[in-house]
């Protein structure tokens, strides 16, 4: 059977919020024991041509991995992949998500990534019922879905382009036409109307999309939206609950003034989940990414020192001055690469945000930050029992609030990498199999890469480690098409690859 994806074909993308690891991180932060993440069972449904799935296979030898689409296409590019990267824990299956029964097996996560809101409501319900009797005792299970109220804005516009193609079946007459309707709409609404201005503002982000993220998301026959609280009730009905959201950034209601944080509290008290849909109210939340575990769990959503101090961490951070003073109490501030910044004069929090700066895009145990942080800032090494306590409690306190809002990344099972660059540099073999096929690579993060630069490129496809830098300047020389690629711009390409996270050694 021919689907829809075959006809227009949605490529695969890595999708860091996926990964076991940020699952595993989030269930062990709420009191969870979930599998160790080298050693589990994965399963994906729609898992597509493998793009997200692949990747975790590959930087995960231990683990096996299964994933699940009706598209046949997109199922025969993915094990085009598998076969030429020779793995042999993963197996993609041209398989209905309704026919998956309990026989499948038990799997440690599950993911179900951009499929809840575009299926009819008995895959819905089906989708739930395989994360409870295909979900280990101790597993996670990940469901995105569209949400209201901030659904409410794009509605209108959906039927509006439906209604504008509806009398075409073809799909590439269907985008053409769609995005004529959308820049007839863009132009006809005043500016300065309250309502001209939000449903611009969506028109604007539909017609960025590319073609075939519009035609899959809002010209499909399905596309659900629900408020929380109903999606809440579906997973009770299944024997489930919520652990949490897959970003734990989302979660937080502190970044609002302190009256609108009293009165939320006021609102919602201790109720977890009535939090959650009073967040959505005030942030017009238009999509989730939901964990889901077994109703008899139990869990604890205030961290606790040992859970945090377990984790490695990581974060691209840089002071804004050219010499901190590390070991003073000046106030120095740091910004971060998704554009958050932050200001401490506390020596240990200098001192450990100068080395996760530069170790990037490498990680660290926290236990082993605070004592090079020590060292850096000057500590005691002698130190009494109970000012190392203080000390560890403080990075703790430092570690927790950058993780809650959005400015570290802690891991459970750090990624593979070199953050240096060798004699004879070798690129991850993924890495290099998806720049011989396109534009886009995932790096050792799980993280999309879009290589604009045709060096870098060529260059990454080079890196195999059988040459040295001489021999990759002359054999990149000899494909530039007549432009002279100096010994520094090379240099330069490499740092750029190991910043990247491309780099195996």
């Amino acid at each position: 059977m021919r689907t829809a994806y075959d006809a227009v074909p949605y490529p695969g993308n890595p999708f860091f919020q996926t990964h076991p690891d940020r699952l595993a991180t989030i269930g062990t932060l709420f009191g969870m024991t979930p599998a160790p993440v080298d050693r589990c069972r994965v399963l994906e449904l729609a898992c597509g041509d493998g793009g997200n799935l692949i990747p975790m296979a590959f930087s995960l030898p231990g683990s096996q991995f299964v994933g699940i689409d009706l598209a046949g296409s997109a199922i025969d590019k993915g094990q085009t992949l598998i076969d030429t990267l020779g793995l042999t824990n993963i197996a993609l299956k041209r398989m209905d998500i309704m026919d998956v029964a309990r026989e499948m097996g038990e799997f440690d996560y599950i993911i179900a990534h951009g499929l809840y809101s575009w299926v009819p409501g008995e895959v819905r319900g089906k989708i739930l019922a395989i994360c409870k009797s295909n979900l280990t005792a101790q597993g996670i299970a990940f469901v995105s879905y569209n949400t209201y109220p901030g659904g409410h804005l794009r509605d209108p516009l959906r039927e509006m382009m439906r209604f504008h193609v509806r009398n075409t079946s073809e799909a590439e007459e269907q985008i053409k036409q769609a995005k004529e309707l959308l820049e007839f709409l863009i132009d006809g609404h005043p500016a300065d109307d309250a309502y001209g201005i939000s449903l611009r503002a969506e028109i604007k982000s539909f017609l960025e999309r590319k073609p075939q993220h519009l035609y899959h998301d809002e010209l499909a026959e399905h596309n659900a939206r629900l408020y929380f609280y109903d999606f809440v009730e579906s997973v009770k009905r299944c024997g489930l609950q919520c652990l949490g959201e897959s970003r734990l950034a989302s979660m937080q209601g502190g970044v609002y003034p302190k009256p609108v944080a009293e009165r939320l509290s006021r609102f919602t008290g201790d109720d977890f989940l009535l939090r959650e849909q009073y967040l959505d109210f005030v942030k017009l939340r238009k999509f989730r990414q939901t964990l889901l575990c077994h109703e008899n769990v139990a869990l604890d959503r205030t961290p606790t020192p040992d859970r945090v101090m377990s984790f490695s961490a990581a974060t691209q951070v840089r002071p804004s001055s050219r010499e901190p003073d590390i070991r003073s109490s000046a106030p120095e501030k740091f910004e971060f690469s998704d554009g958050g910044d932050m200001t401490t004069n506390h020596p240990l929090g200098k001192a450990a945000l100068m080395h996760l700066g530069r170790v990037w895009p490498d990680s660290v145990p926290i236990s082993a930050l605070i004592q090079v942080a020590r060292a850096d800032s000057g500590r005691d090494t002698s130190a009494e029992a109970a000012a190392l306590e203080d000390d560890s409690r403080w990075m703790y306190n430092l570690a927790w609030k950058l993780y809650a809002a959005g400015l570290l990344e802690l891991y459970t099972h750090p990624p593979k990498l070199k953050r240096t660059v060798s004699q004879r540099p070798v690129a991850s073999s993924l890495a290099r199999a998806q720049a011989r096929q396109g534009h886009s690579v995932t790096n050792l993060r799980h993280g999309k890469i879009d290589l604009e630069d045709q060096t870098t490129r060529r260059l990454l496809i080079l890196l195999d480690g059988t040459r040295d830098q001489n021999q990759l300047l002359a054999q990149l020389r000899e494909t530039a098409g007549g432009t002279q690629i100096s010994i520094d711009e090379l240099e330069t390409n490499l740092r750029h690859c190991a910043e990247l996270a491309l780099l195996t050694a």
